[in-house]
């Protein structure tokens, strides 16, 4: 059954920002960077608000490689790539008791990541760039040159993220990266989720 933000979507010509990064599948913060950065246009109406043409964000998304949000899945699904168990853990249970729209997978190396891209066909990967013996940034590389998932978004967790590092990984396809140890809050935002876990995580580590 279709999400109903998703039947009211389809009747528009015009998007506002929430509906924007709702369809696009980013956080709201992204899409004002995508702004700031001259990728998106929005005109003003008469209220203020801006405005964004369906048609336009469809354009967009091809263009950028990314997936539109799917109105036949009810659950977001999300693959955590982190080679540290014990952050895996904590990262899989802040989501499992977060939200009951969410559906978690963890895996260790990029190995099992290649064999869950194939069968559990996520929406969002948190991308550990700091994996022993694999290369966080041909994990990414090769996740959006397949087909199959270049519409995936890409989050990288990484140590040390100084602002090159950032554009060595968001060249490589990931759409943000955020420090460790990481901010739940930060990382929620990230996504584009509400923060109302019932467990309170200030600091993942």
């Amino acid at each position: 059954m279709a999400r109903p933000e998703f039947v009211g979507m389809a009747k528009k010509t015009n998007l506002s920002d929430a509906e924007v990064a709702t369809l696009l599948m980013a956080s709201p913060v992204t899409v004002c960077e995508w702004l700031q950065q001259g990728m998106l246009h929005a005109r003003i109406d008469v209220g203020g608000s801006r405005q964004f043409s369906l048609q336009d964000m469809h354009h967009f998304a091809r263009e950028q490689s990314l997936g539109l949000g799917r109105p036949d899945r009810g659950k977001l699904r999300i693959l955590i790539v982190e080679s540290d168990r014990r952050l895996s853990h904590l990262l899989m249970n802040l989501f499992d008791t977060s939200s009951g729209t969410l559906e978690t997978c963890a895996v260790h190396d990029a190995f099992d990541a290649g064999r869950k891209m194939l069968t559990f066909r996520p929406d969002v990967v948190l991308l550990d760039f700091n994996m022993p013996r694999h290369d966080g940034f041909e994990v990414c590389r090769h996740i959006k040159a397949d087909p199959a998932s270049h519409g995936v978004r890409i989050i990288a967790l990484a140590r040390c993220a100084d602002v090159a590092l950032k554009q060595r990984i968001m060249m490589a396809g990931a759409e943000a990266c955020v420090a460790k140890p990481l901010s739940s809050r930060a990382l929620f935002e990230t996504i584009g989720l509400s923060f109302e876990p019932r467990v309170q995580v200030d600091c993942l580590q």
